[in-house]
Parts: C-alpha cells; sequence; structure tokens
C-alpha cells in the first residue's frame, strides 16, 4: 500500500479492518509502507537535467517515507480504535531505476544503460537519450558528470563507442581493444580522458578518440576505476587495497596507495575520498589527498549523495534520514505482570516481545522466574506495582478531542497511537519531538527526540 497521507492511511485500512474482523484483538496484522522501488522511465526523468533527477528522488522520498507533519494529524473519527503505527529512522536510499545493466556519474551528472539497449542521461546538454547499436545493454559505461562525450561497450564489452552529447548522437567508428571484453571504465568530467581495464586486468588509458595505452597489468582483482576531480589523475583500485594513480597529462606513473584492512569487495570515489567495502559490510575511508583513512563524516562533505547499483537497480543514496511507517492494524495492547518477591514488572510490549523491568529504578533487566505474577491494569496509563507506578507510555499533544501517545522501543523506533479523550483542547508541549524513556517510573524524566528532515543535497 503506498503511503499517500496519515488519513488516508486510515481510511484504507478502515476496509481492510471490516474484512479481516472486529478490532480490539491485540496486534493482528502489520504491513510495511513501501514506495515504488522499479521505475523504468519516469516522466519526471524524461527532461534528461540533473535538475529534473534531483526532483525525482524528492517525490520518491515523498512516496516512500513519511512526512514528519503528518504524524501530528488525527484520524477521522471512529478510526482511532482500528489502526496504530510504528515509525522508525532510517538513511533514505531511493531506487530510481531498474533494469540497469550499468552506470557512470552521480546527481550532477549520471548515465544509466539498461538492458533494453537504451542509455538514459541526466545532464547540462539536451541529450536526454541514446541507443546502443545492435542493441542490449552496456556491459560497460563511461561519463564524467559534465562530460559533454560518453562512452559504452556493447553488450559483450568487445566493442566501445563514443557519444556526443552536444549533438546527441554516435561519433563513428568505435575504438579497438586488443584483450576484450572491458571489465571496468571510466571517462573524465572534461570528456578528454578515458580509462580502461580489459580482460587480462590491463590498465589503459588515453584520449577519448584514442588510441588507449597500457599503463600497467594489476596484479589483484580490480575493483574501480575512475578519475579525481581536476581530472589529471587515473585512479584505479584493486581489492587487497592497492591504488594507483596516473598522471594523465604527462602520462606519469605517481606513487601508489595502500589501504590498510583489506581484502575489500566495492569500491567508489566521491571527490577526492573513496570508499571501499569488506564483505562483512564494514567500510573504510580514504582520502587522497592526504593518503590517509578519514571519518564518514569527511566523506559525506566531499559528496552527500552517493549512486550506486544494487540488485539490478540504480540506487540513489542521498545522504540524510527519512521516518519508514509500518501500519498496525487494532488498538495497542500490553499485557503487565508484577513479581512482588522479585520486584518487577513483565510486560507483553507492542511489538509482541516480552520485556522485564525493574520497579526499583524502571530500568530494563534480563527476566528472571517468579512464582507469584500477577495482572496489572493501567488507570490513565499508569500502573502500580506495590507503591510504585509504572508508565510505559508519554502524551504526545492533543488535537481537539484526540490524544496522541507515544512509546519507544530500542531498534524499533516509535510506536504511536490516538485515543479519544472525550474532552476538547490543544496542547502541543514538544513540538515535532518523539519521547524516549530510559525508565518506566512513572515520575522519571523523558527524553524528547527532535524530528529533523535535512535536505537532499
Amino acid at each position: 500500500m503506498i503511503f499517500k497521507h496519515y488519513k488516508a492511511g486510515f481510511a484504507a485500512l478502515a476496509l481492510v479492518v471490516l474484512t479481516v474482523g472486529a478490532p480490539g484483538q491485540g496486534i493482528a496484522a502489520s504491513r510495511e509502507r513501501v514506495g515504488q522501488s522499479y521505475i523504468g522511465v519516469p516522466a519526471q526523468l524524461e527532461k534528461g537535467t540533473t535538475k529534473s533527477l534531483k526532483g525525482y528522488v524528492a517525490k520518491l522520498l515523498k512516496k516512500e517515507y513519511v512526512s514528519t507533519s503528518k504524524l501530528y494529524e488525527p484520524p477521522f473519527p471512529g478510526l482511532d480504535d482500528k489502526l496504530y503505527i510504528s515509525v522508525k529512522r532510517e538513511k533514505a536510499l531511493p531506487i530510481i531505476a531498474g533494469g540497469v545493466s550499468s552506470y557512470a556519474g552521480n546527481a550532477e551528472g549520471l548515465a544509466a544503460a539498461l538492458h533494453d539497449g537504451t542509455i538514459r542521461v541526466w545532464s547540462t546538454y539536451r541529450c536526454r537519450k541514446l541507443h546502443l547499436p545492435g542493441g542490449g545493454g552496456a556491459m560497460q559505461t563511461g561519463y564524467g558528470p559534465g562530460s559533454p562525450t560518453l562512452a559504452a561497450t556493447g553488450k559483450n564489452g568487445d566493442n566501445i563507442y563514443v557519444f556526443d552529447l552536444k549533438k546527441c548522437e554516435r561519433i563513428p567508428g568505435e575504438l579497438p581493444l586488443e584483450h576484450g571484453p572491458v571489465r571496468m571504465m571510466a571517462l573524465s568530467r572534461s570528456g578528454d580522458w578515458l580509462g580502461v581495464i580489459d580482460s587480462f586486468n590491463a590498465l589503459l588509458c588515453g584520449p577519448v578518440s584514442g588510441p588507449l595505452h597500457e599503463v600497467s597489468i594489476m596484479e589483484g582483482t580490480p575493483l574501480f576505476i575512475g578519475y579525481t576531480p581536476g581530472q589529471g589523475v587515473l585512479i584505479a583500485i584493486e581489492a587487497s587495497g592497492k591504488i594507483i594513480k596516473q598522471g594523465m597529462k604527462n602520462q606519469t606513473r605517481l606513487a601508489s596507495d595502500h589501504v590498510p584492512g583489506g581484502p575489500f569487495v566495492n569500491a567508489r570515489m566521491a571527490g577526492y575520498v573513496v570508499c571501499l567495502t569488506r564483505d562483512n559490510g564494514s567500510e573504510v575511508f580514504w582520502d587522497l589527498r592526504k593518503r590517509g583513512t578519514v571519518k564518514k563524516s569527511e566523506a559525506l562533505k566531499q559528496e552527500p549523495s552517493w549512486i550506486y547499483r544494487n540488485n539490478g537497480g540504480l540506487v540513489y543514496s542521498t545522504g540524510v534520514d527519512r521516518w519508514k511507517i509500518t501500519e498496525h492494524l487494532g488498538m495497542p495492547m500490553f499485557i503487565v505482570s508484577y513479581s512482588k518477591l522479585k520486584k518487577m514488572i513483565r510486560v507483553r510490549d507492542l511489538d509482541r516481545e516480552t520485556r522485564y523491568y525493574s520497579i526499583l529504578d524502571g530500568k530494563e533487566i534480563s527476566g528472571v522466574e517468579a512464582d507469584d505474577w500477577k495482572l496489572i491494569s493501567a488507570r490513565n496509563g499508569v500502573y502500580k506495582a506495590g507503591k510504585k507506578k509504572i508508565r510505559l507510555y508519554d502524551l504526545i499533544c492533543q488535537r481537539g478531542t484526540m490524544l496522541l501517545y507515544g512509546r519507544h522501543l530500542e531498534d524499533k523506533g516509535f510506536y504511536l497511537w490516538w485515543e479519544n479523550s472525550g474532552g476538547t483542547g490543544h496542547q502541543d508541549p514538544h513540538p515535532q519531538e518523539l519521547p524516549i524513556r530510559k525508565s518506566v517510573l512513572a515520575d522519571s524524566p523523558v527524553n524528547w527526540v527532535p524530528l529533523t528532515e535535512d535536505e537532499v543535497k
């Protein structure tokens, strides 16, 4: 179900509730909202400009993630006991295209070769679509943001074709390649220089019009090839962490770098920072100018958004967080028991997990056996456990007769629901913030987390 609007979500699920049974039966079902994942050629991208690309990414974010302002809109009358939600903050990674055979570039200029033989281009030039001779998706694509030219291989990777983006047509002829197919390829931002790794792991470079000259034979498995922003240095990275650097103007081999912590399985570059990924998913960031490791925050300063291919789709890593929403049918239900002997309470929680809390300090603890468990009920959201008062959730705001409550669960996010108070009022003591309890004791302080939304760069 595509998330359109918080109220619209309530209205749509009301029909589901009437079908699956009566409300109030606990956490009967949950369903995650997802956006449109694989897009062939969206209308917004037909213009072929970097502005249209960023605009489309912004539209995807609105579809896939909930706007924080929607969390504060009450449901339609009568639907408050039919649905509650959970929201979790995550990195926004919308998929901007599917069926991608290869790609090159970033948010400032991007080329994506599709399996049908077309190449989609988003640049400063009028050209937005190219066609490979013979059909089929390009095995490799070479393009630098701002470049007036684009290079691509055929579907078998044996032939290299060059396209003029100003005229939106292929330049006649093809570059000869002795040892095909091409394993990797890169084009500088100026469109002057082309770098290639062939099937023999030979690193070749030269003018985009050719000829290409062999620089070296790479000893390890190649992971990446690209150019620095100044376009004067060709960068090739091996799985061992070795970085080969070739000066283009004077065709001079520069001193190599070696990134510690390998072997690596993937590499990408933004600005002058290289990101190398191990097989366990951990990352190492290397600054080519400092010739040393740097923090991820430094890499994001170089380029806040990263584009990469994953499972055939082109993913736009926005560098910002968004709130993912999941809908749950029915009303939130807690089953709470109290052990006087062990001085603790047991909670069957909103995520169907059982948690234990000490009534001495209200902190979560490991559960222990007890023979005197006794069910306890809440009054106005407060449970009495001996002389202690327990609160599992907090009031966020009031809109008319509706009260919005929230509970935070570690690694699960925030659970939110509305209840009819019977009285009218308006209160919002912590605007655009959600509560986190470190202790379930009713008089313990609450941390309020801001619902900030950074803009996509």
